[in-house]
């Protein structure tokens, strides 16, 4: 959900609701949205040109369900979702009934609530609980902020009984003014790897490529790196997945039109051997699409890619916040914080859905566990046999 500093109280004029079930419905309100969203703060993963690039390389996951909230013909709140049927197994061939859950798309991002004031989040949650299927709503990854607490009284009050548990944390760099200033608030061992990968690309003769037009060549660069990173035998890579490629160059040719991306190659000789985007919205960088060529790994091609990238933003002159994305053990070297995205389960009291989480709280009771169960994601430890390189 969007920051609580922007919700104000809104005046007293009926709210509307409105669901959407095609995109083309969403497109022909992009002015809306963007003012919407501007004016709650949303992030980068809520944003028109993040949701436009998802439709056009993944579409949605199942039946699109974009709800929004107006209020004196103008949109207030809203919140992309969609419905979808999960298989309860990768090895069985049996589905879970319909849930409704938050729009996101199969490689980065989390969900949030937009709205403009407190009077337009309620409406926009006792829309959500009157949408949900008997199954209830899943949010993979939902933002932990100032006002989540509001939120979920609100989905109780709507009548969803809730499980949740906190996931994973999301590192973040705040108030960054100088590369220097920067440097010296981290560990020693941070600034060594600084000079010693820097002395190793000057060895290698790497060069760093950095783009921010709408040419379409570094992202096809971009994209035949992917191939060979370890992310590409995961099935996580941008391009191992399908329409990973298509999210990609719609999502560079928005925010390369507005000045808001750079799109970062390193190369050792004519072999590109790392890559990194950072964009931007509205007042904060995020950092995107970190890959890296794993015969070059002894050069630490991911952590050079990235520390450069960074140095390149905070150079711009004003004042940097930086989201990083999922918090890694190398991203803890980046950090200046953190914040914790979690998953939230609601379903109605009594429903097949609501006994069947009742008995997973019964069998983690027995042995041990707390919270959901978890949804492991690949590392690049459990990827490489030996485990050996560096990030």
């Amino acid at each position: 959900m969007n920051d609580g500093a922007a919700l104000k109280a809104a005046a007293p004029e009926q709210l509307q609701t409105r669901i959407l079930r095609r995109w083309k419905d969403v497109a022909q309100l992009e002015t809306e949205w963007r003012s919407m969203h501007e004016r709650c703060r949303g992030r980068l993963y809520s944003s028109f040109d993040w949701l436009a690039a998802q439709h056009a390389g993944f579409g949605p996951a199942g039946d699109l369900r974009i709800i929004t909230i107006f209020q004196a013909g103008r949109m207030v709140a809203a919140a992309p979702m969609c419905l979808v049927r999960k298989r309860f197994s990768k090895l069985l061939p049996f589905y879970r009934p319909r849930v409704l859950t938050g729009w996101m798309c199969n490689y980065a991002g989390f969900f949030e609530f937009l709205a403009t004031s407190r009077e337009a989040l309620r409406a926009l949650l006792g829309a959500v609980c009157r949408a949900a299927p008997r199954a209830g709503i899943e949010l993979a990854l939902f933002r932990v902020c100032t006002r989540d607490v509001l939120a979920t009284r609100c989905l109780r009050l709507g009548g969803l009984e809730l499980w949740q548990d906190r996931a994973q944390g999301s590192s973040i760099a705040e108030n960054l003014r100088d590369w220097e200033s920067y440097l010296q608030t981290r560990s020693r061992s941070f600034r060594k790897k600084v000079r010693v990968s820097n002395r190793q690309l000057q060895e290698a003769k790497a060069e760093l490529d950095v783009f921010q037009s709408q040419d379409n060549a570094p992202v096809q660069r971009m994209l035949k790196l992917s191939q060979r990173s370890w992310k590409q035998k995961s099935g996580t890579g941008l391009a191992a997945l399908l329409g990973g490629g298509a999210f990609l160059q719609e999502l560079w040719r928005r925010l390369a039109a507005r000045g808001c991306g750079s799109l970062v190659l390193l190369r050792a000789g004519e072999q590109d051997i790392a890559s990194f985007c950072a964009v931007r919205c509205q007042s904060t960088w995020y950092g995107l699409f970190s890959e890296f060529d794993e015969a070059f790994s002894e050069l630490s091609p991911g952590r050079c890619v990235m520390y450069r990238s960074l140095q390149a933003v905070i150079g711009q002159g004003q004042p940097v916040r930086f989201e990083f994305g999922r918090r890694t053990h190398y991203l803890r070297d980046f950090e200046t914080g953190s914040y914790q995205v979690r998953r939230l389960r609601g379903v109605r009291r009594g429903g097949l859905a609501f006994w069947l989480l009742k008995l997973e709280d019964a069998l983690r009771g027995l042995t041990g566990q707390r919270g959901l169960l978890a949804n492991r994601r690949s590392r690049r430890a459990d990827i490489l046999a030996d485990g050996k390189g560096r990030l």
